[in-house]
């Protein structure tokens, strides 16, 4: 999944390299932890939850989603060093009775910002939108 760099830079701290690990901790989670000189600092994923599930339901259990003021909308809630995306639209057999939501951690301390977050979760959740996990 490609986003903007600028909107990924402000959650990076500062370091030589930048490496990227795809895990699958379930049959209904994709994550990418994306490390800086080897320590994790950021996590985007996409997770099935059920459909009656809420926005909130899905920050609960997400560190660094509720840190900070959460700002709540009606497809997304965030804050400086977290969000929820809900992605409409999306099927998927395996996951009959579920949505599709995407969720973005940030581990690096002292990054956050949630205007950058809002524009992140905004333009990933839509990338997710029009991925493959969208049938």
């Amino acid at each position: 999944m490609s986003v903007d760099p600028d909107l990924l830079a402000p959650f990076l701290p500062p370091g030589e390299k930048v490496t990227a690990r795809q895990t699958t901790p379930n049959g209904g989670t994709q994550r990418c932890n994306v490390s800086v000189d080897g320590e994790l600092a950021l996590v985007t994923g996409r997770l099935w939850w059920e459909k009656t599930g809420s926005l909130v339901d899905v920050a609960a259990v997400h560190a660094q989603v509720n840190k900070g003021d959460v700002i709540t909308g009606d497809e997304f809630l965030y804050s400086g060093t977290g969000a929820v995306g809900k992605v409409e639209g999306c099927t998927d057999s395996a996951h009959p009775d579920q949505a599709l939501f995407t969720v973005l951690q940030v581990f690096a301390s002292g990054r956050e910002s949630s205007p950058t977050m809002k524009r992140l979760v905004t333009e990933y959740t839509g990338q997710v939108q029009k991925g493959s996990d969208c049938t």
